[in-house]
């Protein structure tokens, strides 16, 4: 994918959204970040705007992960690489994230250093 320059978090925890912010900024400093706390938010920011990495979380309220995955198509702007963000365990969530054509990966929360150096390389 090259270099990424924008980043959009869509996660309803607000320490998760800072938190991951500061890390990425830490690894490149010079990505925009761009934050939706929800899936229905996210659709709309990207019906205006495109970004070359998602990181999702599952569980939101208003319109969840599987829920905004299911939109996506009606979106343009989808970005380049999708990585669902999840602390479950739960292996019908991987199958489901393997089998769903927009998703790049799973990862496991916390999104930390390496985890981010590798999404972005």
């Amino acid at each position: 994918m090259g270099n990424p320059n924008r980043i959009l978090l869509v996660d309803d925890d607000p320490i998760f959204l800072t938190l991951a912010e500061l890390a990425i900024k830490k690894e490149r400093a010079s990505i925009e970040i761009f934050k939706a706390m929800n899936g229905e938010e996210a659709i709309a920011f990207l019906k205006s705007h495109s970004v070359d990495i998602i990181f999702l979380d599952l569980n939101m309220p208003v319109m969840n992960g599987w829920e905004f995955l299911d939109a996506l198509p009606q979106v343009e702007n989808r970005g380049d690489q999708i990585y669902v963000l999840t602390s479950s365990i739960d292996p019908s969530d991987q199958r489901k994230a393997d089998e769903n054509p927009y998703v790049t990966s799973m990862l496991e929360k916390p999104l930390d250093r390496e985890k981010i150096a590798a999404t972005l390389s």
